[in-house]
């Protein structure tokens, strides 16, 4: 199998590389949004919980442990993505900081959370009902999706920043 590399942007793990599949199956978020991700959580991200959903690589989670979280929960469904993400972890010596699972989104049902990362595939996001997934996490800080520029999200009890890069809107929610 063939991979891309990316390297982690800040952190204690600044520069080290991250492998992704060749492949249709991830569309790993450019270091420059995930870099504009983690600088707007700022050090507050220390000793938190995060999850990444849609997990792909792992790249935004373990950006949040590079960055000094305490644990990140990374769902992922596809076996062959897992099995990479996995490998990242281990090659950054962060496995035990870690828990990857092998799960639809969808019926993913998890505890608290203090920061969650939603990176649905653009391709198939009308499958799934964000702003339901998103429901399910009202107790965090702040939930960060990234998705189609054009579309539009909303959360109640959170406030919204929205930032553009070129096909892409990530949204930041804050809890009010």
């Amino acid at each position: 199998m063939k991979f891309v590399k990316s390297r982690i942007t800040g952190g204690s793990l600044r520069g080290r590389e991250i492998l992704s599949p060749e492949s249709d199956k991830t569309h790993p978020m450019g270091s420059r949004e995930r870099l504009a991700i983690l600088n707007s959580i700022g050090p507050d991200i220390e000793g938190s919980k995060v999850l990444d959903l849609f997990a792909g690589t792992g790249a935004l989670g373990i950006e949040a442990l590079s960055r000094g979280a305490e644990k990140a929960v990374f769902v992922e469904n596809d076996q062959k993505v897992v099995k990479t993400l996995k490998e990242n972890l281990k090659n950054l010596e962060v496995l035990d900081q870690s828990e990857v699972l092998c799960e639809d989104v969808k019926n993913f049902e998890g505890e608290d959370f203090d920061y969650v990362f939603i990176d649905p595939p653009y391709d198939k996001i009308a499958e799934f009902d964000i702003e339901k997934i998103m429901q399910k996490f009202d107790n965090a800080r702040k939930i960060v999706l990234s998705h189609p520029k054009g579309s539009d999200y909303n959360l109640d009890g959170f406030e919204k920043r929205v930032k553009t890069y070129a096909g892409a809107s990530i949204t930041i929610f804050t809890k009010i």
